[in-house]
């Protein structure tokens, strides 16, 4: 005896059940091709100035916008960025004088110098160049900034910062090998711009800057490259984490994770049970069955497989019951009994949806932050992501290790300070960023411990 097999499936959109039979076929977006498929920065980029009137950034000379692009479709990676920018500004700028150094203390007091907070706030320096520095040296781990100087050239009135994803490097002057200007234009990363599009500024050299500005009598503005000195290079710093944009890389992998299952989501469709019917059951039901033509037989198919929809369909039918009628034999056997057979739901499980916990936690390491303060757990570790001791750990340790990359932002703003001392004293002073650190409530009743240079308000 035959049995009918019918296969009752979900759409995941609609949450609709259907009847269908063996015979039908449920069609899925063909794969994409390969020039179709999304494009990665490839191998990782060299530097070259061939045929270019600067010193291109990355082989396409669009390596900056090309990390920024890449990292916007991560919420993971994007959202490390912030985290870090956050963890590197801390309280906010700060400053000691000098003097204080000569007495051997190794505890500083905080300085409060009423010409300095005045040059600060005019210059807007905490918003509108400490932090797009930190987001620059945090997304290429370079940054640029213009200095602008007093008519008698004798103090720094300015500093500003210059978008890095708009700035290039002049090349390097053949004679002397030193590189001489910064150019900067909004269009880089777009097209090459033409000359009239660039703004060209002196590049303020470290090693010689007091003859350098001597030479230059009718310069009053002057750019400052801060950069990690990244071995192999000439002009741009080249970021540690670089390897995340290999192509098929774990950047990679961390995007493609929603976009398989928002496609899984919109096109599988989910067979959630099948429903076995023997033929019998049809000779129960119709008493000339074995005298029908095929073309009534399907008929009445058909008319139980639109019940069974019916049956089925629509939310409003969830968790119905579907009855039959059979008969057991003298032998107890069942005759006509439909069988409903559940089946698995693969969609709802790792092993057919990919999860992107280990892509997300090599993508959080990678740009240098712990993964519980992304909320997720370390790989193997038993204090997880809602473990308190754990990210208060990796949140101070995180805080005490980016000295090296504070020290490189704050350069230009120190260097202003040694500048403008020399015609007052008031500006012999250090700036640095304060911090706040994290300790337990039996320490601190809200678990925070200010360092001895934080201004606390009650």
């Amino acid at each position: 005896m035959s049995t009918i097999t019918l296969d009752v499936i979900k759409d995941q959109r609609t949450g609709v059940s259907q009847v269908i039979l063996p015979e039908a076929r449920v069609f899925r977006d063909q794969p994409r091709t390969d020039n179709q498929r999304r494009n990665t920065l490839g191998e990782l980029p060299r530097e070259d100035t061939q045929g270019w009137n600067w010193a291109n950034w990355g082989t396409s000379d669009k390596l900056p916008t090309e990390i920024r692009e890449k990292l916007y479709k991560s919420e993971m990676a994007a959202g490390t960025i912030y985290k870090l920018i956050q963890m590197m500004y801390g309280n906010g700028l700060a400053y000691y004088h000098n003097d204080a150094l000569a007495t051997g203390e190794t505890k500083i007091a905080r300085h409060h110098e009423p010409k300095i907070e005045a040059w600060l706030k005019r210059n807007r320096i905490g918003l509108k160049w400490l932090i797009p520095q930190l987001a620059d040296y945090r997304f290429y781990m370079n940054g640029f900034s213009e200095l602008i100087l007093s008519k008698n050239r004798n103090f720094i009135t300015g500093l500003y910062h210059k978008h890095a994803e708009f700035s290039r490097l002049s090349k390097q002057n053949e004679s002397n090998l030193r590189i001489e200007w910064l150019y900067y234009s909004p269009y880089f990363g777009q097209m090459p711009p033409s000359n009239d599009r660039i703004k060209k500024i002196p590049l303020l050299p470290w090693w010689d800057t007091e003859f350098f500005i001597d030479k230059k009598p009718n310069a009053y503005k002057f750019a400052w490259h801060s950069r990690f000195e990244t071995p192999g290079i000439k002009y741009y710093a080249r970021p540690f984490w670089l390897g995340l944009f290999r192509k098929n890389g774990w950047l990679d992998a961390s995007i493609t994770v929603p976009e398989i299952v928002n496609a899984m989501m919109r096109n599988q469709v989910v067979i959630t049970y099948q429903i076995n019917i023997p033929e019998s059951y049809f000779i129960i039901r119709h008493q000339d069955w074995n005298t029908y033509t095929d073309e009534e037989r399907n008929k009445h198919i058909d008319e139980l497989i639109k019940k069974l929809n019916d049956d089925l369909s629509d939310t409003e039918n969830l968790f119905k019951s579907v009855s039959t009628v059979f008969k057991q034999t003298e032998m107890g056997q069942d005759e006509g009994k439909v069988e409903i057979i559940a089946i698995d739901d693969k969609i709802k499980k790792d092993s057919w949806v990919p999860t992107s916990d280990v892509a997300d936690a090599k993508v959080v390491q990678s740009l240098g932050l712990h993964p519980s303060q992304m909320g997720l757990a370390p790989q193997g570790g038993k204090m997880g992501a809602g473990s308190g001791s754990d990210q208060r750990e990796s949140f101070n340790s995180g805080i005490t290790l980016n000295n090296i990359d504070q020290a490189i932002i704050l350069e230009p703003l120190n260097f202003v300070a040694q500048y403008n001392s020399r015609i007052d004293p008031a500006w012999d002073v250090t700036f640095f960023i304060d911090h706040t650190h994290h300790t337990t409530t039996n320490d601190q009743e809200n678990g925070l411990k200010p360092s001895d240079t934080t201004i606390q308000i009650d």
